[in-house]
């Protein structure tokens, strides 16, 4: 097993862990539900039209390809480089997108964030990049945190997390943690952990259409 597989088998049951522990998503996990009874009666419905005519219908094909189901991803409150209260709704602009947790405190967050940058300059007019810094957390100030972006000559947007908002909202217990969402701001996948730059451009590739 490589280390993508790894790190993909780890991200899938930390969102899991996510989605069904952090988050209690018991009402989005009643309504999947009901959509898929729903589609179960519809699926034998276009079975016996299928039977009648010998041929798969256009809407059990398509029903059959969209099985993917993913939960939106919470929203949470940070602060601009400017400054500037803002949330992860008011950011994101309708497009892939990955959120990225750290701090300047963080040896794993130093070493991969020069990879963040390369692929921001290569897919940032097809991909956001939402850096948020873990004010508080490992010793972490705001002060710090734009000191080592300042240093390191990063141009990444990067977001202040001041009151534990997006730590919090998300349950992160490591840094640095990433995870992935696609166009529609729902979460595909994510997971705790250094990542290097070619696993993250083969997720990223999943989520860009």
């Amino acid at each position: 097993m490589n280390a993508k597989q790894k790190w993909i088998m780890g991200a899938v049951a930390f969102f899991l862990l996510l989605v069904i522990g952090a988050f209690g998503y018991q009402e989005l996990q009643k309504e999947a539900e009901r959509q898929r009874e729903m589609e179960l009666a519809k699926q034998e419905e276009d079975m016996s039209a299928e039977d009648a005519s010998g041929e798969i219908t256009e809407d059990e094909n398509q029903s059959q390809e969209e099985t993917a189901e993913y939960a939106d991803a919470p929203d949470f409150t940070v602060w601009d480089q400017e400054g500037t209260q803002t949330s992860l709704k008011e950011i994101l602009e309708g497009k892939p997108a990955v959120i990225n947790f750290w701090t300047s405190k963080c040896p794993p967050c130093r070493e991969e964030m020069p990879d963040f940058e390369e692929l921001y300059q290569e897919l940032k007019d097809q991909v956001q990049f939402i850096m948020v810094d873990g004010i508080g957390c490992m010793g972490e100030t705001e002060e710090s945190g734009r000191a080592y972006v300042e240093e390191q000559g990063f141009s990444f947007p990067v977001y202040y997390d001041k009151e534990m908002d997006a730590v919090i909202t998300y349950g992160i217990q490591a840094f640095p943690t990433t995870y992935i969402l696609n166009s529609n701001g729902e979460l595909v996948t994510g997971g705790s952990g250094m990542i290097s730059k070619a696993t993250l451009q083969e997720l990223l590739n999943e989520v860009v259409e």
